[in-house]
């Protein structure tokens, strides 16, 4: 049995844009990194020709897949390591998320599942991205009756594409100068009018999962453990967009975070427009937590997780 439990995003640019060996390659080396759950991004196409491409990825990847509605993002786990135990299907979308319940398995006893999300937020209007930034912590709201009968929150794990920044920390990397940007567009989709009308780069998102209980998993590992290199960019360098930034990544429910051992970037130049991102879970204390959270007392620290809340 491994001792982490990896979680990876990565945003395949145009789902190989028709290039199927570039799209074989893309996949084949996605399943040499084994993760346990994979949320992709970008899915265009995968369900034509009678799901062609989708059932593709699933021999490849050898794991379970979910393709979303219109073909945005996908979601896939690795059934040795996760039972799926439910989908949660949203409206309100420019593309749809793909999101599952997942119960780890060989914990010892009962756990509460965890809502693994891939999300892809929308590029071209702040605003909109707002309020799907708003919606994706309706994941954070989940509720799950354990044996016990009692109702908890369940803890999430989100990871996708952004097109937005997260706050910084000192000492990591800084905001970049929307105002350098030579593309306009670019310019105008990446940030918002400030109070003195100035442009200033788009975090909302990052500050509503914050405010709703979610931390982003390369800031926790970059705060905690001085692992800057977590932090680093993950789209390729475009100097008229700004260079290179990071905009796809994770958000994990803060009771997950002392299992969360670390957070890194994946090279995948000549493959995609995108790196991918692979958060890496202690499994033992992933499953400790997890036991926890579905027996709640009133002597356990995450008491306060253990609130009445119906599931949406």
């Amino acid at each position: 049995m491994t001792t982490t439990v990896d979680f990876i995003t990565c945003n395949f640019e145009n789902n190989g844009g028709g290039d199927r060996e570039r799209w074989q390659k893309a996949h084949e080396f996605l399943a040499w990194l084994r993760p346990a759950v994979l949320c992709r991004q970008e899915m265009w196409d995968a369900l034509d020709n009678d799901g062609e491409l989708a059932k593709r990825a699933v021999d490849v990847l050898g794991m379970r897949g979910w393709v979303g509605r219109g073909s945005s993002t996908a979601l896939y786990a690795d059934p040795s390591i996760f039972e799926a135990t439910r989908e949660w299907s949203d409206s309100g979308w420019q593309l749809e998320p793909t999101a599952h319940s997942l119960r780890l398995r060989d914990t010892g006893g009962e756990t509460v599942p965890i809502v693994a999300v891939s999300h892809h937020l929308t590029y071209s209007s702040p605003t909109d991205r707002a309020a799907e930034g708003e919606h994706l912590t309706r994941f954070l709201d989940k509720g799950y009756t354990t044996e016990g009968g009692a109702t908890v929150k369940l803890p999430a794990i989100l990871g996708g594409d952004r097109n937005s920044y997260t706050v910084p920390i000192p000492g990591g990397p800084l905001l970049p100068d929307i105002e350098s940007f030579t593309d306009r567009v670019h310019q105008a989709h990446r940030s918002r009018r400030g109070p003195d009308g100035t442009r200033i780069p788009d975090t909302h998102t990052d500050r509503e999962m914050l405010a709703a209980g979610a931390e982003d998993a390369a800031r926790h590992i970059a705060r905690t453990h001085g692992r800057m290199s977590a932090l680093a960019p993950t789209v390729i360098p475009k100097p008229e967009q700004g260079g290179a930034t990071a905009v796809d990544g994770f958000w994990v429910s803060t009771m997950l975070l002392p299992a969360l051992r670390d957070v890194d970037v994946i090279d995948m130049t000549g493959l995609s427009d995108h790196h991918a991102v692979r958060a890496k879970f202690h499994r033992s204390t992933l499953a400790d937590i997890l036991r926890r959270a579905a027996a709640p007392h009133l002597d356990h620290d995450h008491t306060s997780n253990a609130i009445r809340s119906a599931a949406l």
